[in-house]
């Protein structure tokens, strides 16, 4: 059931991020210059459709399903964490997801992208989250094997546990 309600909120928020269709923005011809006018273009995209959005200090934008409020205290460095995650292109291209996936915040070997590590400090263990995070505290201007440079990513997060 969980994965059901997961892939519904996914399927959702991917309708309310994609900014341009497919065929509009080409992945790999982004561009510091290009990136801006994404994130502005789907800023403006979720004011038109009512979707209410905040941000952090560092331009994380990112909406907290309020179905899936946790309860208990905030990620923290040190908590070991398990999430279910899936990571995607503004287009909603899925490049990467886990059903079950445990490290320790920021004390891992496993590192993860700032964006990330930023993000995920916002939720508790039951809760669920999507965040846009620019390039800046993704992958940046030389990208990651398909993750191409200048490229901001959308990831869900729920926290299934935190030790």
């Amino acid at each position: 059931m969980r994965k059901i309600n997961l892939l519904l909120f996914v399927i959702s928020l991917t309708a309310f991020f994609t900014s341009c269709k497919k065929d509009e923005v080409v992945q790999s011809s982004y561009t510091a210059e290009n990136e801006v006018l994404v994130i502005s273009a789907w800023k403006s995209k979720m004011k038109s459709e009512k979707v209410n959005f905040d941000s952090t200090a560092s331009k994380i934008y990112y909406i907290i399903d309020t179905t899936k409020v946790g309860s208990g205290p905030k990620v923290k460095t040190g908590n070991t964490v398990t999430v279910i995650y899936s990571g995607m292109y503004l287009d909603g291209t899925l490049f990467d997801f886990s059903n079950n996936y445990s490290y320790v915040h920021k004390l891992s070997t496993q590192r993860m992208i700032p964006g990330w590590e930023e993000s995920i400090e916002l939720l508790n263990k039951g809760s669920r989250g999507a965040f846009l995070i620019p390039s800046s505290l993704a992958y940046g201007p030389y990208g990651y094997y398909t993750i191409p440079p200048y490229c901001p990513l959308l990831f869900t997060i729920e926290v299934v546990d935190i030790q």
